[in-house]
């Protein structure tokens, strides 16, 4: 039986969610409004705001300030025009922003990228010299490194977007994180999930960021909807990517997952302060406070990756 939704009192406040105006952030926003309406009984309204990483004018190679789908964002949560703001987590610098807080990570959705193709082949079946479209650093290293003789071309735009230059046969396929095509109800595009020991995730990929104003007094009520095992995972992955000092450029991979008493981590790291490439598996005992054996973990994922343990 589906759980019952809380009653909504006549006083409840509502609340603004800022949200970029694209498909897949008005679908993940509207996500976490319905549990936030369904846990604290709390009504919401979607603020859509354009950001800096909207501007396909704009390299993000060289965005203007860090996080370029995140920082405007940030701004007016902090200006008071907001209350929330949902991110995908992955968009978000590892530094936090002054007077804000993540108050709930929501249940993760699939972390690993998935290969879209015309023809229906996965990775490894893809003609020689296939034409394979992603703009990520990381997607297109790991990629090179399993299929040297592909061809890695740079595409932008939305989810719909990179999907039309498959079909059209502006790319023989493209590399889109799962997570994106399952929300959009677009998973059966997906041709191949692939393994993430060949494709290591971008860090908190897949998961989202409920972010507030540190004082906001309806923070805690919002903090409800927080799934502790989905915060230890990005921990975990988030803290590889600040140790390393990592930018939106840089070519970094980390995926958590636990069982148990246990946290197993791969990190992958190409072309960044003089490493040309590494690639680090490690296993971790949860200790008493979980959230720090899974920072302890990122950490030294991260110094074995930069050569410092």
């Amino acid at each position: 039986m589906a759980p019952e939704a809380a009653s909504t009192p006549s006083n409840a406040p509502t609340l603004r969610i800022g949200t970029r105006g694209s498909a897949l952030a008005l679908a993940q926003t509207r996500m976490v409004a319905a549990m936030i309406e369904r846990t604290t009984g709390m009504s919401c309204e979607l603020v859509t705001v354009r950001t800096e990483g909207d501007d396909l004018s704009i390299p993000l190679s060289a965005p203007p300030r860090p996080g370029a789908f995140a920082a405007r964002l940030r701004d007016v949560l902090a200006e008071g025009a907001v209350d929330l703001a949902v991110h995908s987590f992955k968009d978000l610098p590892f530094a936090p922003a002054e007077g804000l807080r993540i108050v709930a990570v929501p249940p993760r959705a699939a972390a690993r990228d998935a290969l879209v193709s015309a023809s229906g082949q996965g990775l490894d079946a893809l003609p020689r010299g296939a034409t394979v479209g992603t703009s990520s650093p990381r997607r297109a290293a790991a990629l090179t490194r399993r299929r040297p003789d592909l061809q890695i071309v740079p595409i932008r735009g939305n989810v719909d977007t990179r999907l039309r230059k498959v079909r059209t046969g502006v790319v023989d396929a493209a590399v889109i994180a799962a997570a994106g095509l399952d929300r959009l109800g677009l998973g059966e595009q997906i041709t191949e999930l692939i393994d993430p020991n060949v494709l290591v995730p971008a860090p908190a990929q897949g998961a989202l960021a409920v972010e507030m104003r540190a004082d906001h007094p309806h923070a805690d009520a919002v903090a409800e909807l927080d799934d502790p095992g989905s915060r230890l995972r990005v921990v975990a992955e988030r803290r590889v990517l600040a140790v390393v000092q990592a930018t939106c450029t840089t070519a970094i991979g980390a995926y958590c997952q636990f069982s148990g008493s246990s946290l197993n981590l791969i990190a992958d790291l190409t072309d960044h302060l003089d490493v040309e490439h590494a690639h680090v598996e490690l296993c971790g005992a949860l200790g008493r406070d979980h959230l720090l054996s899974a920072s302890m973990l990122g950490e030294q994922a991260a110094k074995r990756l930069l050569g410092r343990a």
